[in-house]
């Protein structure tokens, strides 16, 4: 599994509304080229589904199983042998807030994929984390 961290001094519903808002982290993170809602007019919840697109990475849809607002949502890809899962976090920290990001691969293929792909993603979530943290500062 791969796992990153990041705390920001902004308070955690503003870090909610940078980790939440998907369908912009196309323009706000340098690890998504695009995020785009399969069903645009339904409410983002359990159930949604987004077409995503990452440099260097075949696309993938990804499907909401968890949504907690303001706290956290999982979400999942799945593609022959190999299910994504990734999981975010918003937490509240002495100074502000904090994010956990986690990233896991399961089926017959994870193992080769953590082995192609485990370094660059450990970079990309961690980039993730910290910019997610950055921008809720600005906000």
């Amino acid at each position: 599994m791969i796992e990153a961290s990041s705390t920001s001094n902004a308070p955690p519903e503003r870090l909610w509304l940078v980790v939440s808002e998907v369908e912009r982290w196309g323009d706000r993170l340098p690890t998504f080229t695009s995020v785009r809602a399969l069903e645009p007019w339904r409410p983002v919840g359990v159930g949604s589904r987004f077409e995503v697109r990452q440099p260097g990475l075949p696309g993938a849809t990804y499907e909401m199983t968890a949504w907690e607002p303001g706290r956290s949502f999982t979400w999942v890809a799945r593609s022959p042998g190999v299910v994504t899962t990734a999981s975010h976090t918003v937490g509240a920290h002495a100074a502000g807030s904090t994010v956990d990001l986690a990233l896991d691969w399961t089926g017959p293929l994870a193992a080769v994929i953590r082995r192609l792909l485990g370094r660059k993603s450990q970079g990309m979530v961690e980039s993730e984390a910290l910019t997610m943290c950055r921008l809720a500062e600005l906000e």
